[in-house]
């Protein structure tokens, strides 16, 4: 492949169509265990590795009968996004990464993982809580294309009845500005690479001077969070967490249900 082609490819149709509900390192644990003290554990080792198989070389619609067939067979969807979608990601980023595997067969993997938690995702969040007045402000650290953390953690919270504003095309600037002008109870940011570290503390600097909400919430994750234990501290954070149902826990924790609106 062209270095030109190739590089269209790696900063618009990732950028396009990765990062509405996708990425290679996405926010949850990253073993296939991962939630196993959370959730039932019933996706095995083996069935990661065949959706791995069948991203790469199938159809998006065998993908999709694939995760579907374990969901009718029982698996609860907490479990194939935690258990089963996430370390299936993460493999296949792992290929692009260590260019183990042709460019485009990976990214074309990595968007029917995509749509298979573009799928999901509606069931999940249906299942689940009344609405309350929460609010959270989801993103992925400024800069990053590795985006389906976030989404995973946004509908987690969207599940758990919070009212959740998030999307990869907001700029720094952008929530600066939605921190001054709306109430938000938590701001957490999903943070995939030592670059963006520097660059996540300034956000939260921000964050702290502008929130209309002088005592809101800052939490971080990502896979960041596995190797760097005290990350909370070097972005300025108060909560890490390590998988998206920890995070609505300590979101949970930190902010009690109310069910009157707050004033913007």
């Amino acid at each position: 492949m062209g270095a030109v082609l190739k590089l269209v490819l790696e900063h618009d149709l990732i950028a396009r169509l990765m990062n509405t509900h996708c990425a290679s390192f996405p926010w949850p644990s990253g073993s296939p265990g991962a939630g196993a003290a959370l959730v039932q554990t019933v996706v095995e080792a083996a069935q990661v590795q065949a959706l791995v198989d069948i991203s790469l070389n199938g159809e998006a619609q065998s993908a999709r009968d694939f995760v579907f067939r374990l969901r009718d067979k029982g698996a609860p969807i907490e479990s194939l996004y935690l258990d089963l979608i996430t370390p299936a990601a993460r493999r296949i980023g792992a290929m692009w990464e260590a260019d183990t595997c042709d460019f485009v067969l990976v990214t074309l993997a990595l968007l029917r993982i995509q749509q298979l938690m573009y799928d999901l995702s509606p069931d999940f969040v249906f299942d689940g809580a009344e609405p309350s007045s929460r609010r959270a402000l989801i993103v992925p650290a400024p800069g990053s294309h590795h985006t389906l953390g976030a989404a995973m953690v946004a509908d987690f919270f969207r599940r758990d009845g919070w009212d959740v504003v998030s999307s990869h095309e907001l700029s720094r600037a952008d929530v600066v500005r939605a921190l001054r002008q709306e109430w938000f109870d938590v701001v957490a940011v999903s943070i995939s690479a030592p670059n963006q570290v520097l660059m996540t503390s300034a956000l939260i600097s921000d964050v702290r001077k502008v929130s209309s909400n002088r005592g809101i919430t800052v939490m971080v994750g990502g896979p960041l969070a596995q190797s760097v234990p005290d990350l909370a501290i070097r972005v300025g954070a108060d909560v890490v967490t390590l998988d998206a149902k920890q995070a609505v826990v300590e979101a949970g924790r930190a902010v009690p249900v109310r069910r009157t609106s707050v004033a913007n």
